[in-house]
């Protein structure tokens, strides 16, 4: 039962990126038909991520009181509504409105499913279960695109954008026969994880405060930066740029999304196959996570030097496939370090940060290509410089803060007991 509980996980996932990335794969017909700038489409995106900040926090939240099943099927006929509205879209304000109301709803998606989640999945089987579900993410921006370049060429875009909502639907009838939890309690096998706990709600303000909670905060932060890039301006950077058609353009999407969810799951299984064999987070899903956030902005600096569409579609691919594994390992993570009562709570938090990235960074990557005049590569690629700097800012603070980080598991509990008794004796010796 657990695995159809995360294959709907997984769907809705992939429902929840869709809708993301309609936006802007219709971007040149939505920008045509209602006459708008560079500036006022990223301004759309912006908005956006503003309700998606507000609804990561107040839906996350909810998580502490209200069984995580019924908010999700709430959630997703919150999209269906939204979606739905596209038929009355006339003017900037009324996408932006329609964008607001989505963006809302799709704010407590990721907390809400990681609730649920852990309610059917143990903490050692949770790295390859959130990379599954996460890959959904991958499947929604890129693997659809085909589907969707297609229904917006030969539908348009308001009656691919309420397709949309009625898949949204459907989901949320299906799930609703879906068990709550399963019938036995799930059996820890390493007890001393945070996760494995319950706190007092007070405890929060301990959690979000503590240096590796930020660090794991800033990530997240950068993985939602990039991805609104991805959202909003990829396919745009891929056929004026790179100068490929809207077909080959949605087709090289597919690949990528391919590769990432490949990558994102096999790496997954690999830091659950580091954690159990090393009992250390460290050891595990931050070494991997650092060694992606550098090979990531490698790959990103290398795309703005390259001249060739095919080494420019190589490094763009390989810089997204990375992408594709920071949501997962970010995730996990996460849930390991908060107490399980919490992580609905926090990572709403954590997403609203996030969404600060979602907010600006649309909008800072069309200012940059509308500063940029006729040059328009040139507004492109200063976007991903800064895309390279949060990667390389963001490996060094996990790398400064990791022992800060606020749990342990039972090996990592036995070598600080002996640093600290060792300490002891040498002070003794010392007196």
């Amino acid at each position: 039962m657990r695995w159809v509980v995360l294959g709907f996980l997984f769907l809705l996932s992939v429902l929840n990126y869709t809708d993301k990335s309609v936006l802007g794969l219709a971007a040149e017909p939505i920008m045509s038909e209602l006459n708008l700038s560079y500036d006022q489409f990223g301004l759309v995106g912006s908005s956006f991520f503003a309700a998606y900040a507000v609804g990561s926090i107040i839906l996350g939240t909810l998580t502490y009181r209200f069984n995580s099943k019924y908010l999700l099927m709430m959630i997703a006929i919150g999209w269906t509504i939204s979606l739905a509205s596209a038929y009355f879209v006339e003017t900037l304000t009324h996408l932006i409105l329609l964008r607001v109301v989505l963006g809302f709803f799709e704010g407590g998606t990721l907390g809400l499913c990681l609730v649920h989640l852990a309610r059917w999945f143990t903490s050692a089987q949770r790295g390859v279960a959130t990379a599954i579900m996460t890959s959904g993410t991958t499947v929604g921006t890129y693997l659809a695109a085909p589907l969707l370049v297609m229904g917006i060429t030969n539908l348009g875009w308001q009656h691919t954008f309420a397709l949309l909502g009625l898949v949204s639907f459907a989901w949320a009838l299906f799930f609703f026969f879906m068990r709550e939890e399963p019938k036995q309690p799930l059996v820890e096998d390493v007890k001393s994880l945070a996760s494995n706990k319950e706190v007092p709600f007070k405890y929060i303000l301990k959690v979000l405060i503590n240096p590796y909670v930020l660090s794991i905060f800033l990530v997240g932060f950068v993985s939602m930066w990039i991805t609104t890039w991805v959202l909003t301006w990829a396919p745009t950077y891929l056929t004026k740029i790179v100068g490929l058609e809207p077909q080959s353009m949605s087709l090289i999407f597919a690949g990528m999304g391919i590769t990432g969810t490949v990558f994102a799951i096999c790496a997954g299984k690999f830091t659950d196959v580091l954690f159990k064999k090393n009992k250390s987070l460290i050891k595990s899903y931050d070494r991997v996570l650092v060694t992606v956030l550098l090979v990531g902005a490698a790959s990103y600096a290398m795309t703005t030097i390259v001249s060739s569409p095919v080494l420019a579609c190589i490094f763009l691919g390989l810089g997204l496939v990375m992408n594709t594994s920071l949501l997962p390992l970010n995730t996990t993570i996460k849930t390991l370090i908060i107490p399980k009562n919490l992580v609905g709570s926090v990572t709403g938090i954590s997403l609203s940060i996030a969404s600060m990235a979602g907010i600006i960074g649309p909008w800072i990557t069309g200012y940059l290509i509308t500063l940029a005049g006729d040059d328009v590569r040139s507004g492109f690629n200063s976007g991903v410089l800064v895309i390279v700097s949060l990667y390389v800012v963001s490996a060094i603070v996990l790398l400064a803060t990791r022992k800060f980080k606020i749990t342990v598991t039972e090996k990592e509990d036995a070598s600080r007991a002996a640093e600290k008794e060792q300490r002891n004796l040498d002070v003794v010796v010392e007196q």
